[in-house]
């Protein structure tokens, strides 16, 4: 595991899959003070090492999830044994994650471990940090991004891969609406980060022709 510090308070683990291609997997810490909030948990066996990562910056307070795909919430049932702190995701993810009806493309349910555990997010749920989620179906019908309004640094989850120059969609057949996906991504440019960090590639500078270039290229 590799934990970089992104910005003044945003930290980033990566890890990765061999499936069977190497694939990095990124989960982010969000300090605040002394606590510290989980952006998603990666897979369970990445679970120890992103805990021990995040008591070295500050006391784990509550994990946020981008959306219930097993390499987003796989580790979150280990959290729950060492620590008593609350799982948030988007209302429309509950369904899924939950266990109560397969992801629209998928044919099987998640077996999350957090099943009836994950709290729906809201505007309340991050009132007291300088952080703001905004929803970006597409991928899945919950995914959310995540803006540091302070640090200027926005967590995207999987709503792209990202190269050093250019915004790419997720995998098709692991997103339930591709196009809805890529129409999702505008939101960068309400935002304006300096900063895009995705679960799976590399950061990116924001510019103004980054989504212009990516819908021009892969919308279909």
């Amino acid at each position: 595991m590799n934990l970089r510090q992104l910005s003044e308070h945003v930290f980033q683990c990566e890890f990765e899959l061999d499936v069977p291609l190497r694939i990095p997997v990124h989960t982010w810490f969000i300090k605040d003070g002394d606590d510290v909030y989980i952006v998603d948990t990666g897979i369970e066996r990445f679970a120890d090492a992103q805990i021990r990562a995040a008591l070295a910056i500050g006391n784990p307070k509550a994990i946020l999830l981008t959306h219930g795909h097993s390499d987003h919430i796989g580790g979150a049932s280990k959290w729950l044994e060492r620590f008593d702190i609350p799982i948030f995701a988007h209302q429309k993810e509950l369904i899924y994650i939950n266990g109560e009806a397969p992801y629209p493309n998928k044919n099987e349910v998640e077996n999350t471990g957090v099943a009836h555990i994950v709290q729906p997010l809201t505007e309340q749920t991050l009132a007291h940090l300088p952080l703001k989620y905004y929803l970006t179906p597409g991928h899945s019908p919950g995914h959310v991004v995540y803006d540091h309004k302070i640090d200027r640094t926005l967590l995207t989850g999987d709503l792209f891969i990202t190269s050093k120059e250019d915004l790419h969609p997720p995998i098709r057949r692991f997103s339930v609406d591709i196009n809805e996906n890529i129409d999702s991504g505008a939101i960068i440019d309400q935002i304006k980060p300096t900063l895009i960090c995705s679960s799976h590639g590399e950061e990116i500078l924001y510019n103004e022709e980054l989504y212009k270039n990516y819908l021009v290229r892969y919308r279909d």
